[in-house]
């Protein structure tokens, strides 16, 4: 038997080329073994080939040099005395360099870090193969992409992951529940340990490209985590010179699956204003039909989204509703009422864009959005700034209505902000999904909606606390108090929200329930 060292370095071949080999059937998959380690040090694994397996590679190279095509060495090996057998083994991992690239190179990413002995740090977990479809021509849709793929947020956590993506990368492990522990940096390690150096680049590039725009070096620096510094310095150097994409479909050829059924395969990074979905496509597959699927851009989030993960989460909650609704719709015909809403909406979705707020299930007039953590600003910032835009616009509306309609009607908003760690996940339809938040942080939100009146807004104090002093020192926040001269508003402090319930005030009998909450009103800086 020959190790997979000795079978490189005899027939002179790349570690890509003896696993396009494996893939298409011409060199059986290795024979793992683990090896014996001295005290102290981390066993390793060596991959094992026959005898024979370096007379079959200079055949196929002394064929290929006579322009013989791979199909045609396919069909003149295929019934040579030594069949091919499948091995149920996985391949063993690609020796890691031993030495780092000197300070002064410019050509490309460090080689991976290795451990003192050598050895991959993640060489001991391997996952199950997976079953990828090979037909010439599969139709491609959402619902079933026939290739491992998943989606991440710019931040690396997981959102998203098909069947084949679950059983190749996680082994069928159970998704950690929080946001924070889904990065998918350690697994791309791992597989990023079994490839040649140049695709060990290549592979966090279709990560990293994408996502680089919005996720700064500094940022990408914490979000690494406990690794060690030989692995974070390498992932930083990657990080340095990653390209970014001209637009938003990155597609990168010749990365070979560290697993011989997928082998060659094409990486295509797929941008969205939610993350970055990442399909491995084999080499031998259109990634035209990915792509037109891809096309249909709305459509095909949504489909993605509707699926995703439920998952813990850190978030900001805006709760928003319009100030006597009812009564408006009383008061406009119909076809007024309608042209009203959905002006108020159709003005007001670009200003939740902007600050990155995704849209929840709210009933009557109102709306609820959701805004979670992002790489390059501060979640709860955006809550506070998208709020005060929301009622600055909302003025601009109800001075246009009032002069159309010659009424006395102004038009508020109020809003209520909290925040919290809840859990995140999408109930769908035939035709739609809806974002759901389950937990305690969109209850009070509602209900300091409720208490808002005339356009104010409402902030729980864990929401205002949390935020950076320099943050705090954008906005104005505090509570309007009593003096001998009239109403003085103190600025930056809080109150109970039982001091501002009245026992006569009906609407206040369901407010009870976050009476003790301390809250802040927000205020347009001066």
């Amino acid at each position: 038997m020959l190790t997979s060292v000795a079978l490189l370095e005899g027939a002179g071949i790349s570690r890509a080329t003896l696993n396009n080999y494996i893939a298409v059937g011409l060199l059986p998959r290795p024979e793992v073994r683990r090896q014996a380690a001295a005290p102290g040090e981390a066993p390793t694994t060596l991959g094992y080939f026959p005898d024979w397996a370096l007379e079959r590679i200079e055949n196929i190279q002394e064929l290929k040099r006579a322009g013989v095509s791979m199909d045609d060495i396919k069909r003149q090996l295929a019934d040579e005395a030594e069949p091919v057998k499948s091995r149920q083994s996985t391949p063993e991992p690609a020796p890691a360099p031993a030495t780092a690239p000197s300070p002064t190179a410019t050509a490309g990413p460090a080689p991976m870090p290795t451990m003192p002995n050598g050895s991959s740090p993640f060489s001991e977990k391997r996952t199950a193969p997976a079953t990828v479809q090979r037909s010439e021509s599969v139709q491609v849709s959402v619902e079933n992409i026939p290739y491992p793929a998943y989606m991440v947020n710019f931040e690396f956590q997981l959102i998203w992951l098909n069947a084949l993506a679950q059983r190749e990368f996680f082994a069928d492990n159970p998704i950690p529940e929080r946001a924070n522990d889904r990065s998918i940096v350690p697994t791309l390690l791992e597989w990023a340990a079994t490839l040649p150096p140049q695709e060990q680049a290549s592979l966090f590039n279709a990560h990293l490209g994408p996502i680089k725009s919005r996720l700064s070096r500094q940022a990408f620096s914490q979000n690494l985590g406990n690794l060690a510094d030989t692995q974070r310095q390498w992932l930083m150097d990657c990080y340095d010179h990653c390209p970014e994409p001209e637009n938003r479909i990155q597609h990168i050829v010749g990365l070979v699956h560290p697993d011989p059924e997928i082998g060659p395969c094409q990486v295509v990074a797929l941008s969205f204003r939610e993350g970055v979905l990442i399909v491995y496509v084999p080499e031998k597959q259109d990634v035209n039909q990915l792509l037109n699927c891809v096309s249909r851009r709305d459509s095909f989030i949504r489909g993605l989204l509707s699926q995703r993960l439920p998952v813990l989460t850190p978030l900001a909650v805006m709760v928003a509703d319009l100030q006597n609704s009812v009564r408006i719709c009383s008061e406009l015909p119909p076809e007024d009422y309608f042209q009203l809403i959905n002006q108020i909406w159709s003005t007001l979705d670009p200003i939740f864009r902007e600050y990155y707020g995704a849209y929840g299930k709210h009933t009557g007039d109102g709306m609820v959005y959701y805004f979670f953590p992002q790489p390059d600003r501060n979640y709860l910032m955006n809550a506070v700034l998208c709020a005060n835009k929301v009622r600055e616009t909302m003025k601009n509306i109800s001075h246009e209505w009032m002069v159309r309609k010659g009424w006395t009607n102004p038009l508020y908003m109020n809003i209520g902000l909290s925040e919290g760690e809840e859990w995140l996940g999408t109930f769908r339809t035939n035709t739609n999904f809806e974002l759901v938040v389950l937990g305690e942080t969109i209850n009070i939100c509602g209900r300091l909606s409720d208490l808002a009146r005339f356009g104010k807004i409402w902030a729980t104090k864990g929401l205002i606390s949390k935020l950076s002093v320099t943050e705090r020192s954008k906005i104005r926040y505090g509570v309007e108090r009593d003096a001998p001269e009239g109403k003085v508003f103190v600025n930056n402090s809080y109150v109970q929200v039982s001091t501002l319930l009245s026992s006569t005030d009906p609407r206040h009998a369901k407010l009870m329930d976050i009476a003790t909450y301390a809250v802040t009103e927000v205020l347009p800086k001066l």
